[in-house]
C-alpha cells in the first residue's frame, strides 16, 4: 500500500562534469607516471577512490583502483594482489571487460613462475581470458592499448614471442597515430624492438640460420621504426646497443661497431656479447664473453644470457679445434627449451581458443537475460536477481524507478533512431550508477528500474540524486542538436519478498515526481 504521506520532492545536485572528467584522467595519467618510473604514493590512489565514492563517480573509483594496483607494486606481493583482487571483483560485477582484462593480466604476471607450474597454469588461464576480453572490449584507446601492453609483458615471461607481437600489433592498431599518445607509442616501439631482439637471440643460440635470417629482418625493421619516434637520449643509446648486438648475431645485418658503443649501464653485457661474437681473436672473444656472462642479469634477460653462455662454449670449441661436450650439451638444452616453448605456445593457443568458445557460449546464455537494445537486464534477469536476494535472506532493498520525461515527443520530433540512442545512453548512466551487487534493468519502453540491496534510506536517496545529476551531465546535444533529456525517479524501500508492492509504491512516487514537473525524484 502506498504511503499516505505526500511525497517529498528532491531537486538534483548541481552537476560538475569538468571535475569528474579531470579526476578520472588524473588517475590514468598517474598510472603512466608510475609506469615511467616515477614515484606516486598509494595514498594518492586512495584519495581518488574516496573522492569518486563520495561524489558518486563510479568510473573515477575504478580509475583510482587501477592506480592503486600500479602504486602498490612497491608495497609487497600480498598488498599488490589485494589491490588487483579489489579491481577484479568490481570490474566483473559491473561487466567492465576492459578493467577485468587489466586486473587478470596483472594477476597473471604476478603468479607466472617457472618454479611453480601449478601457479603458472592458473596464471595462464587468467592471461588467456584477459587477451580474449580485449579482443572486443570498449574503452578509451590509450587504456585499451595499455591493457594489450600489460598482456604482452605476461606473454614475455613465457617467451611466447608470437603472442607478444600480436599484443603489440593490437596496441598500435588501437592507438592508430603516434601523435595521439606519444609516450605510450614510444614505449611500445622500444619494447617491440627489444622483444624481437630476444627472439632473434633464441634462434641464434638454437642454430636455426634460416629462421634467424627471417627474424633478424623483422628486428631490423622494428629498430628502424623507432627512428621516427621521439625518444629519450638514454633510450636511443640502448637501441643502438640492440642494433649492435643484432648485427653481431645475424649475418647480412649491418649494425653499429660494438667497439664504438659505451660498455656501461644496464646493457653493458649486451655490448660485450656483441664484441665476443664479432672478435676475430679467440682469446679476446673469450674475455669479452666472460664479461658478458658476468654482467648480464639472467633473470631480467634470460635469452641474451643464454646466448652469452652459448657464445662462450662456441669460442672454447674454436680454441680447442673441435666441438666441445659443453657446446653439445648447451645446444641440446637450447633445443629442449625451444621444444618446451613451442609446447607452451600450443597450450596457450588452445587456452585462447577455449576461452573464445566459453565467451561465445556465455554471451548466448546472457541474451536470455539482457534487453536487446540497452544490454541492461530484462524482467527475467530481475526475477532471478530478486530470487537470489530472498535466498540470501536479504531483508531490505530500495527500488529506484526511472522514467524519461516526455519521451514520446523525442520520438515524434527526432525519430525512433534518436529515441533508441537516447535510451542506450541513459542505460549507460544507470549501469555505472549501481554498486557491486545491485542491478539495473529495463522494464520496457523508457522505463528502467534499479534495485539497491541492503542500503539505508539516506544512502539510497543520495544515490538517486547522483543519478539525476549524472543524467544532467550527459551531452545530449551530441546525439542531435537541441535535444534535452531529463528523467523522473520514484523511490521505495522494503523487503524483496514484497517486490510487486514496492514496485507499485515506486510507481506512485514516480507519478508524483512527474506531476511536480519532472527532472526530480519522489520518495514513498
Amino acid at each position: 500500500m502506498a504511503n499516505s504521506q505526500p511525497a517529498r520532492v528532491v531537486e538534483p545536485d548541481e552537476p560538475d562534469p569538468a571535475a569528474r572528467s579531470a579526476a578520472g584522467e588524473r588517475a590514468y595519467r598517474l598510472v603512466a607516471d608510475v609506469t615511467d618510473g616515477h614515484r606516486v604514493p598509494t595514498s594518492t590512489a586512495h584519495e581518488i577512490i574516496a573522492e569518486g565514492t563520495r561524489r558518486g563517480w563510479p568510473e573515477v573509483v575504478t580509475a583510482g583502483m587501477y592506480l592503486e594496483i600500479a602504486t602498490s607494486r612497491a608495497d609487497g606481493k600480498q598488498v599488490h594482489l589485494a589491490a588487483i583482487e579489489r579491481l577484479l571483483a568490481r570490474a566483473e560485477a559491473q561487466g567492465d571487460a576492459l578493467h577485468t582484462a587489466l586486473a587478470l593480466a596483472r594477476r597473471s604476471y604476478l603468479f607466472t613462475s617457472p618454479d611453480d607450474p601449478e601457479s603458472s597454469l592458473a596464471a595462464g588461464k587468467d592471461l588467456a581470458r584477459a587477451a580474449v576480453l580485449l579482443e572486443t572490449a570498449d574503452g578509451p584507446p590509450e587504456l585499451r592499448a595499455r591493457a594489450h601492453v600489460v598482456c604482452s609483458a605476461a606473454f614475455t615471461q613465457r617467451n611466447l614471442f608470437e603472442l607478444v607481437e600480436d599484443c603489440f600489433e593490437r596496441a598500435v592498431e588501437v592507438l592508430r597515430s603516434p601523435d595521439a599518445h606519444p609516450g605510450l607509442w614510444r614505449a611500445i616501439a622500444y619494447n617491440r624492438a627489444e622483444i624481437q631482439l630476444n627472439w632473434a637471440c633464441a634462434l641464434r643460440e638454437l642454430g636455426d640460420g634460416e629462421a634467424l635470417e627471417e627474424r633478424a629482418a623483422a628486428v631490423a625493421e622494428a629498430l628502424a621504426g623507432t627512428e621516427s619516434v621521439e625518444m629519450p637520449a638514454s633510450w636511443r643509446d640502448e637501441l643502438r646497443i640492440m642494433a649492435g648486438l643484432l648485427g653481431a648475431i645475424a649475418p647480412g645485418i649491418d649494425g653499429p661497431d660494438p667497439y664504438a658503443l659505451a660498455a656501461d649501464g644496464e646493457y653493458e653485457g649486451f655490448v660485450h656479447l656483441a664484441r665476443a661474437l664479432r672478435a676475430s681473436d679467440p682469446e679476446q672473444a673469450e674475455a669479452e664473453a666472460e664479461i658478458a656472462i658476468a654482467t648480464i642479469d639472467p633473470l631480467d634477460y634470460p635469452t641474451v644470457y643464454n646466448l652469452a653462455l652459448c657464445a662462450a662454449a662456441e669460442i672454447d670449441s674454436v680454441r680447442s679445434g673441435e666441438e666441445s661436450p659443453g657446446l653439445r650439451y648447451g645446444r641440446a638444452l637450447a633445443r629442449m627449451r625451444w621444444a618446451a616453448r613451442l609446447s607452451e605456445l600450443a597450450s596457450m593457443q588452445s587456452l585462447l581458443n577455449a576461452e573464445r568458445l566459453r565467451a561465445e557460449h556465455a554471451l548466448l546464455s546472457q541474451h536470455a537475460y539482457l534487453d536487446d537494445l540497452t544490454r541492461l537486464g530484462n524482467r527475467r534477469a530481475l526475477l532471478a536477481y530478486v530470487e537470489g536476494l530472498i535466498a540470501q535472506d536479504v531483508r531490505s532493498v530500495t527500488l529506484v524507478l526511472v522514467d524519461v520525461d516526455r519521451f514520446k515527443p523525442i520520438n515524434d520530433t527526432y525519430g525512433h533512431a534518436v529515441g533508441d540512442e537516447t535510451l542506450v545512453t541513459l542505460s549507460d548512466v544507470l549501469r555505472t550508477g549501481v554498486r557491486t551487487g545491485d542491478i539495473a534493468v529495463r522494464l520496457g519502453g523508457d522505463e528502467f528500474l534499479l534495485v539497491l540491496s541492503s542500503i539505508g534510506a539516506m544512502s539510497a536517496r543520495r544515490r538517486a540524486r547522483q543519478i539525476l545529476a549524472a543524467i544532467a551531465e550527459v551531452p545530449w546535444r551530441e546525439i542531435t542538436p537541441e535535444l534535452q533529456v531529463t528523467a523522473s525517479l520514484g523511490v521505495a524501500t522494503g523487503s524483496p519478498r514484497d517486490i510487486e508492492q514496492l514496485k507499485a509504491q515506486a510507481d506512485a512516487a514516480l507519478y508524483r515526481a512527474k506531476a511536480a514537473g519532472g527532472n526530480r525524484l519522489a520518495e514513498n
